[in-house]
């Protein structure tokens, strides 16, 4: 028994700072450690999934609607854990209610269609239609060795519209937190834009038929469809996470007497965790769409690849108005964005029309206090001039929080160069794949192995890896982690760059391998370590940083937080659309060469500039261990 309290003592040390105590207001990623197919990126979780858990009624409220969880059962009390509790009794996970697995399903749909139909792109757009096809895009035969294809628009431009396509996909989320938040709540907003994003759907579906292909609606009804579905994904992609956080109400830590006896502690923060990994896993499993949607292309016809992801995003709207009634629907309270933009220009202004002043004011007032209302509306601050007092709707806690919102998203600057390796496997490598022996495989099929790879690594990094090396006093703190991301995409556009290489050496047309009519004698499967190290990297630096900046920016500003991340990723798509027309044959090796050396480079950088951080959260950790009422930013303060 003494080393059994000895081993939760250490466990809880090594841990706590991933765990939400009473005082905490955040919902800890790590303890989850999941991902989409596109990143975290693509999980945009604005304030209301922790501000909900702080407004909301008390840790006790009854719950009516629940679903199977862990160590369920037995009495529950309504007493708070104390110290000494907190350290030496198990945490356990409470049940999860019904609404968040019906949320779940329709997030499930919606990551169906978008990848099914997505998934296909890249050939759709890139090649043309097979001789002796039937039209419809698919090659005569499956044992074929020509790509399935349509539009053809060449690699240089296929990929550039696939890399515009996802920019929109990730800055339209912007303005659906915003409408959510403004004016009509989540759940409608994600409504809504349910119905947006199906006439997105029906609008490619019906132009990739054979006659409308013939007649050349192709692509001008894949750019008006493509849009649309950008627009409606960004209004379900800001709000279905946290209105999945929304449905569990607790907040506080109680504690639970199970059937065997024992007291445990219920804690709501491993709930949310346990919510989340569901939700992220049918995100993984949705992605996996497109291994069917890729046959159906080659065997069939885009119109059968399109159709099915159409036919499925029917059940979103079917369930989410079917379970309306379930749902715990927050009201919109209005959006800080413009308070906060405001905040921004009042602490930075004069910085490029008078630098000489903006220096010395920053060095003995300080930037951010620039923009408090205590010294905005002093009688001799010469600030005041030309300020509309009317306007600053804010106190000086506010910039105080939008202080620590700017530095909990520092870390995201570096993130457009990890994304531009990263979205490499939605398009050069697909076009990579159809240069290489297929063997009537499909040549986009192999980016599935990314959402296969998330799906079994996961849970063996957070049931197994994680807990093994905290057993053994090693603990892989988020900055180091986000840098081991960095490495291991470096990692993938080396081994891209060197399997380029020998495509062009190992065909008849050298670096001019795309427009040849024999492929490279190296097989498709040779590819697949690219897409594994890809998922690899999204584990350590996708989720730690979106973990990372979520937990360090105060509980109101969750949305700016999540929206800057997002902003990082479209910034990343732009840039990988401007060297597009670079990234073709017979330039691909230096391609991936240099977007590999960026990569690396970013990621060192990254660590020389944030390392102590990880340094100050475990020193925080330690004062917390013997504070366990003390929040980390406390404790680092103390």
């Amino acid at each position: 028994m003494v080393g059994e309290s000895l081993t939760r003592r250490v466990s809880h040390w090594l841990n706590v700072s991933k765990r939400e105590s009473r005082h905490h207001a955040y919902i800890p990623l790590s303890n989850v450690e999941s991902v989409s197919q596109t990143s975290p990126v693509s999980i945009a979780i604005d304030e209301g999934a922790g501000t909900t858990h702080v407004q909301s009624e008390n840790a006790h409220e009854d719950e009516k609607d629940t679903a199977d969880g862990s160590d369920t059962g037995g009495q529950d009390s309504s007493e708070s854990p104390t110290a000494e509790e907190n350290v030496m009794l198990r945490r356990v996970v409470d049940d999860i209610p019904l609404a968040a697995f019906t949320i779940v399903i329709v997030e499930l749909c919606e990551r169906f269609a978008f990848y099914g139909l997505s998934g296909v792109f890249q050939n759709y757009l890139q090649n043309p239609l097979p001789i002796g096809g039937k039209g419809t895009g698919a090659p005569a035969s499956v044992n074929d060795p020509v790509p399935a294809g349509a539009l053809n628009l060449g690699q240089s431009t296929a990929s550039g519209l696939q890399q515009v396509f996802s920019a929109f996909a990730y800055v339209f989320p912007l303005f659906g937190a915003i409408i959510a938040d403004t004016k009509w709540g989540r759940y409608k907003t994600i409504t809504v834009f349910c119905a947006v994003y199906f006439v997105g759907l029906f609008i490619i579906t019906a132009s990739s038929f054979p006659f409308f292909l013939r007649v050349g609606l192709g692509l001008p009804g894949w750019l008006f469809g493509a849009f649309i579905v950008a627009v409606g994904t960004g209004g379900i992609k800001a709000n279905v996470s946290p209105l999945v956080a929304d449905q569990y109400r607790k907040t506080d830590m109680f504690i639970r007497t199970i059937n065997s006896g024992e007291r445990v502690i219920v804690d709501p923060s491993l709930t949310i965790s346990r919510i989340y990994n569901l939700f992220y896993w049918c995100i993984n499993v949705g992605s996996l769409s497109a291994i069917v949607t890729t046959q159906l292309e080659r065997r069939v016809g885009f119109w059968a690849a399109f159709t099915l992801p159409t036919c499925v995003f029917v059940a979103t709207p079917l369930v989410l108005i079917s379970g309306s009634k379930l749902y715990y629907k927050v009201a919109p309270r209005g959006s800080i964005i413009v308070e906060v933009y405001r905040v921004v220009r009042l602490a930075f202004k004069g910085l490029l029309t008078n630098p000489v002043r903006f220096l010395r004011e920053a060095r003995t007032t300080g930037i951010w206090n620039r923009a408090k209302p205590s010294l905005l509306v002093s009688s001799d601050d010469t600030q005041d001039k030309n300020i509309g007092t009317s306007m600053i709707t804010w106190d000086d806690s506010f910039v105080d929080e939008v202080k620590r919102t700017a530095r909990a998203c520092q870390i995201a600057l570096f993130f457009p160069l990890y994304w531009v390796a990263y979205n490499q496997i939605t398009t050069n490598l697909v076009s990579m794949a159809a240069t290489m022996s297929t063997n009537g495989t499909p040549n986009d099929l192999l980016a599935n192995f990314n959402p296969i790879t998330l799906i079994i690594l996961l849970p063996t990094m957070d049931v197994i890896v994680y807990p093994s090396l905290r057993r053994i006093g090693i603990v892989l703190r988020p900055i180091f982690r986000i840098w081991l991301g960095f490495m291991f995409a470096a990692l993938a556009m080396v081994y891209s760059a060197v399997l380029q290489h020998f495509i062009y050496s190992t065909n008849p047309c050298g670096e001019y391998v795309g427009t040849c009519a024999q492929p490279s004698s190296i097989i498709v499967w040779v590819q697949v370590p690219s897409y594994v190290l890809i998922a690899i990297s999204e584990i350590f630096a996708s989720v730690s940083g979106l973990e990372y900046a979520y937990s360090e920016s105060p509980k109101g500003m969750k949305s700016i937080v999540m929206s800057f991340f997002l902003l990082m990723s479209a910034v990343g798509s732009v840039i990988n659309a401007f060297l597009a027309p670079f990234a073709q044959d017979p330039n691909l090796v230096r391609n991936y060469t240099g977007i590999a050396l960026a990569t690396f480079v970013a990621g060192n950088l990254f660590y020389l500039c944030f390392w102590r951080r990880d340094r100050n959260e475990e020193y925080g950790n330690a004062i917390e261990k013997w504070n366990p009422g003390l929040d980390s930013q406390e404790a680092l303060n103390s």
